[in-house]
């Protein structure tokens, strides 16, 4: 988290003047309108202004149509007349019937000739012109009617003289006539024709003008909204990222709008939080001391616990290891239980705090699911056996891995396996199954046939001591066991999630990041033991052990137990120069050295018994009650034999003496220098 105390000042307040501070303090709303209007009414006006000049634009057009209308059928009625007379005077020169089509044409088309005129001089309002021009035009084609009538009579030409005479009499007469009822309308056509290229004129003039008015309405609405409104939120937008990042503000405007407001909650926000962070800082820096002081609590207060218990443990596998009754042996192996159980609580604890700390060190590399199953559930196959639950495992793609703590997925597959038992139904069963959750992930879920947990419990299981009433029960635990089995597998970057139905058990999750498929190793049968493997081997030759130890009672329980060793020599020294000084002196067969020496820390016992080519070849194995792996690792790469953490198992420590001597004996055997791995 960044720190706020360092802060530069408050930002700089710009201020406005006039119609810009006028503009800045009306509302938002009013903004809005006002950005939004003034384009609106200008598309408006030049609308309006555009729909006049196209209406009177097209009363115009009505009007040149209505007169080019009219002028359109006058003459073709003269046309369809003409037409009809030059056929009947073809017909009466040479009685030739095929002079008569044009005049029989006339006459099918004739009426609505007239109709479409009258039609027309209507809507020109020229009606009675007309009607003259249309009775005229009667009187021709009766005219024509009787030169055919007379024609076909045989009547000869020049008796048709006089006829014909008034025909064309009459004839010229509908020519004015029509002349006269088209002269008006082709001057409209005139004058309108000049009209609507004015009003075009105009109409186009209008348009571009309301362009360019709209344009500039445009860029004034922009202007408005860019100045107003769009700026500011963009600097309040970037002050809110300043202040979730901890940067100084950019300087302001004031403004009485909603705008001005959230900026000035900005300045206050900023000054809330540099109270705030200040506050924060000092409550972290006191909390990284009580955790630094915790975890340095509790690592020396597991020093001090580990450092009873060895002499608990170690005088208990003392007895054990003696001839006891049967009552006897029965407390020896509660003791011992007991012991035990105290020891995993410390290591628990301590697991918590170094995960609180941040201090727990992980090896996450690729790791086969199966096997750690399978050994997980041999290690607890007694405790389940003692109810008689029954633990299934699942043997499903045997190479399937995931990246992970190898030591650590079986602490949690361990913790819930027992968690498993102890809330199990007696003849119950636990069921521990694996797959694939997805391509990146792969889930192993341990299922139980216990009573199950409400849903309102399924979170408080994870917190630590929290045993939903169980303490009130004959079931041991402490409820530290989910919590660090779910704190480590989210130190493995994943998670544990459990499920559950009252009465038909729960069922815990573990779900890890997959790694690439591995080929299984069967592990190899375990080889016949050597002559030299048991407990009470005898020895080829006397075995010297030196002991630097400033513990009297961890002494006494090694020299006890040495004592049960036939040839075998213990010497002992409380302090790291010392015991280098009996090294030198006495060259033992092997070393147990404790870390925590009053002089020297136990790192620099080991460097320098290395670092002598008197005593470099002289075996090393490391007693100590810190249990940290970088601490086990880094002994066993400074040359270390073996790292056997406090309380120590002496079965394990016999075996270790066991091993040592019958390799030391062989290669005796055959002359060949011991040298430690």
């Amino acid at each position: 988290m960044r720190s706020r105390e360092t802060r530069s000042p408050p930002p700089e307040t710009i201020h406005a003047h006039g119609l810009r501070q006028w503009w800045l303090d009306l509302s938002l709303r009013v903004k809005g309108l006002i950005v939004v209007a003034v384009p609106l009414i200008a598309l408006m006006g030049i609308i309006s202004a555009n729909l006049v000049l196209q209406q009177g634009e097209s009363n115009e057009r009505n009007i040149s149509t209505n007169a080019r209308n009219l002028g359109d059928a006058a003459a073709q009625v003269v046309t369809d007349m003409a037409n009809a007379e030059t056929g009947v005077r073809g017909y009466a020169a040479t009685r030739d019937p095929i002079f008569l089509a044009p005049y029989t044409l006339t006459l099918t088309r004739i009426g609505a000739d007239r109709k479409a005129l009258q039609q027309a001089a209507v809507v020109a309002g020229v009606g009675r012109q007309q009607q003259t021009v249309d009775a005229t035009t009667g009187g021709v084609l009766v005219e024509l009617a009787q030169l055919r009538s007379a024609s076909s009579g045989g009547t000869s030409a020049r008796n048709l003289l006089p006829a014909l005479l008034n025909e064309k009499t009459t004839m010229d007469r509908l020519r004015a006539q029509v002349a006269a009822l088209a002269a008006a309308p082709n001057a409209v056509v005139a004058v309108q024709r000049d009209k609507v290229t004015t009003l075009q004129t105009r109409i186009e003039l209008l348009d571009i003008a309301g362009l360019v008015l709209a344009l500039l309405a445009g860029l004034a609405g922009v202007a408005l909204f860019t100045s107003g409104i769009a700026s500011r939120v963009r600097m309040n937008a970037e002050n809110a990222r300043r202040l979730g990042e901890g940067e100084p503000l950019e300087p302001i405007i004031p403004a009485g709008d909603e705008i001005g407001r959230l900026s000035d909650s900005h300045l206050r926000a900023e000054r809330l939080l540099a109270r705030r962070s200040a506050e924060l800082t000092a409550a972290r820096d006191a909390a990284i001391q009580a955790t630094q002081a915790k975890n340095s609590f509790l690592s020396s207060t597991s020093h001090e616990l580990r450092t009873p218990l060895n002499s608990i443990l170690g005088f208990a596998q003392l007895l054990q290891m003696s001839e006891l009754s049967e009552e006897d042996r029965d407390g020896v192996e509660r003791i011992l239980g007991a012991g035990r159980h105290l020891l995993a609580l410390i290591n628990e604890l301590i697991d918590i705090a170094r995960i609180e700390s941040g201090d727990l060190g992980l090896s996450l590399e690729p790791v086969l699911v199966r096997p750690v199953i399978e050994e997980c559930s041999r290690l607890m196959a007694p405790i389940a056996a003692e109810r008689s639950i029954q633990i299934i495992r699942d043997r499903a793609n045997p190479a399937l891995a995931v990246f992970v703590d190898r030591h650590r997925l079986a602490q949690v597959l361990v913790n819930l396996i027992s968690n498993a038992v102890k809330y199990n139904h007696r003849n119950g069963t636990i069921t521990i199954s694996y797959a694939e959750q997805s391509t990146d992930q792969v889930s192993i879920v341990v299922t139980d046939t216990g009573p199950g947990l409400a849903p309102d419990d399924l979170e408080r299981i994870f917190i630590p001591f929290e045993r939903l009433g169980a303490e009130q029960t004959e079931i041991e635990g402490t409820g530290i066991g989910l919590p660090l089995a779910k704190a480590l597998t989210e130190a493995m970057k994943g998670h544990l999630t459990v499920s559950s139905v009252l009465g038909q058990g729960a069922a815990f999750t573990v779900s890890l990041t997959r790694a690439p498929d591995l080929i299984h190793i069967p592990a190899p049968s375990p080889a016949p033991a050597s002559p030299a493997a048991g407990p009470h081997a005898p020895p080829g030759a006397g075995l010297t052990v030196l002991y630097i130890e400033d513990n009297p009672a961890n002494v006494e329980v090694i020299a006890r137990f040495l004592r049960s060793r036939p040839n075998t020599t213990l010497v002992s020294a409380t302090t790291g120069r010392a015991g280098l000084a009996c090294a030198l002196r006495d060259v033992p067969d092997i070393i147990l050295l404790d870390l925590n020496l009053p002089d020297l820390n136990g790192d620099q016992v080991l460097n320098e018994l290395k670092a002598d080519p008197a005593t470099a070849a002289i075996p090393v194995v490391v007693l100590s009650a810190d249990a940290s792996r970088g601490v086990i690792h880094r002994l066993l790469a400074g040359g270390a034999l073996a790292y056997l953490t406090k309380p120590v198992e002496l079965a394990e420590l016999a075996e270790l003496l066991d091993s040592f001597t019958w390799l030391r004996d062989q290669r005796a055997r055959l002359a060949i220098p011991i040298v430690p791995a």
